[in-house]
């Protein structure tokens, strides 16, 4: 079966930890993903983003219910829903960018993260982390976001998939740059709605 990833392009902060950088992500668990599930998840999203140089404060909305104003300078909101309307059902997430690579939204799909990684919650939550922090790295990146290796490839093969479980899939030192370098300068982003919606990428995670 393939997986597909997809970046949408769509038209329309925190203190740094331990000398990294920091963003703030603001978490809307609409699709009721059980707290341990999603707490191993943020962790594992967090480390893939610290090994980057880059720090993550979680906001978990159903519980702070501090999630309803426009996000601010480093500050983005994921939201994890139970499905997706897209083109295929072989979609995992998708990451809002606008004409100019700017964005501060993403959705992930738990129904077919949880269907497509088996019964064990550590792989449900290790793939659930890890393709967070990919949609997470297409709003720090841009849209020239994808790169030949890295968690940032376009195609996830077996051994990316082997990589995921086994934590060793990361963004590459080059990728890693330029997110510090664009968590620097967001302080001049506004968000921005969105409108309309083009198909820029499909990210296949299974051959």
């Amino acid at each position: 079966m393939t997986v597909l990833l997809c970046a949408i392009v769509a038209s329309g902060a925190s203190a740094e930890s331990n000398g990294n950088q920091a963003v703030t992500v603001l978490l809307q668990n609409s699709a009721g993903v059980p707290r341990p599930i999603l707490r191993r998840a943020e962790m594992e999203a967090s480390r893939i983003f610290r090994a980057a140089g880059v720090e993550i404060a979680w906001n978990d909305c159903s519980a702070t219910h501090d999630c309803h104003h426009t996000p601010g300078p480093n500050e983005f909101i994921v939201s994890i829903v139970r499905d997706g309307h897209t083109s295929s059902d072989l979609v995992y997430g998708v990451a809002f960018l606008d004409e100019t690579g700017q964005g501060k939204y993403a959705d992930i799909f738990f129904r077919r993260i949880a269907e497509s990684s088996g019964v064990a919650e550590a792989n449900v939550a290790r793939l659930l982390g890890t393709v967070t922090a990919h949609e997470l790295g297409h709003l720090l990146l841009g849209l020239r976001g994808h790169t030949s290796g890295g968690l940032m490839t376009p195609v996830w093969k077996e051994n990316t998939l082997q990589s995921v479980q086994m934590g060793s899939l990361l963004f590459t030192g080059t990728q890693a740059s330029r997110i510090k370098a664009r968590i620097g300068s967001c302080s001049a982003i506004q968000a921005r709605g969105t409108t309309e919606f083009t198909l820029v990428h499909n990210l296949p995670l299974k051959p």
